[in-house]
């Protein structure tokens, strides 16, 4: 008999693992309603609320409104924020889901990882997604967004508007990379674009990024750009 056979460890819920299917993707078995509070839960029992397109877009504005053009830098940091703690949050089940207690998500598959993370924000309406790694050798990753709720909220502005995703997406994977990362929009639903594009990485790059942008250059010109040097 070969020794060269996989040796496969075992995620047992007596190691802290949870039993049941995993990658749970109903809508109907990841929502719940709590009437006697009033309150819409998700399936690890955070509190939601369910709010319309009419709602983001009045926020969105109404931000603008009082404090003008710094409205595109809060919502940056709200979402940077948020998506550092939600990070955090995700990596403990993660390791207790997918890696019995004892394996980090730094331990697992990329992709996988960040799928996993995605997925329950699809289920809540802020659109799909598609992750482009073939740029980590220079350092950046590519996002898309399909149906973003900020930008499909908004009449077309001709600018970028998806500032909250940018914020989210900093924290994310400046959790994930250990290393302080920026994020910028390269391309928005709201320009006339198919789909919202995002560019993670160093602020160097990203400040690379922002004066190609300023400069009317477009996602492709962009990444070709940071891609060439």
């Amino acid at each position: 008999m070969s020794n060269t056979s996989p040796v496969y460890d075992p995620i047992d819920p007596i190691d802290g693992g949870f039993r049941g299917y995993h990658n749970y993707f109903v809508a109907d078995e990841y929502f719940s309603l709590d009437a006697e509070k009033g309150a819409i839960l998700l399936r690890d029992g955070q509190r939601a609320a369910k709010v319309t397109d009419l709602f983001i877009n009045n926020l969105h504005m109404g931000i603008e409104e009082e404090v003008g053009a710094a409205s595109a830098l809060m919502m940056y940091q709200c979402g940077y924020a948020w998506g550092l703690q939600d990070m955090k949050r995700f990596a403990e089940r993660m390791r207790h889901e997918f890696g019995g207690g004892k394996r980090d998500i730094w331990q697992m598959n990329t992709r996988f990882v960040f799928e996993s993370w995605w997925w329950p924000l699809t289920m809540t309406g802020f659109g799909a997604w598609a992750l482009d790694l073939s740029f980590k050798d220079k350092g950046l990753t590519v996002v898309e967004i399909r149906n973003s709720a900020v930008a499909k909220s908004m009449k077309l502005l001709g600018k970028p508007v998806c500032h909250l995703y940018a914020g989210m997406f900093a924290g994310v994977f400046t959790f994930f990379d250990k290393a302080e990362r920026e994020c910028i929009e390269i391309q928005c639903y709201s320009m006339g674009n198919d789909v919202c594009k995002f560019l993670i990485g160093e602020k160097s790059r990203i400040n690379a990024a922002d004066f190609w942008r300023q400069e009317g250059a477009s996602a492709t010109e962009i990444l070709t750009n940071l891609d060439s040097q």
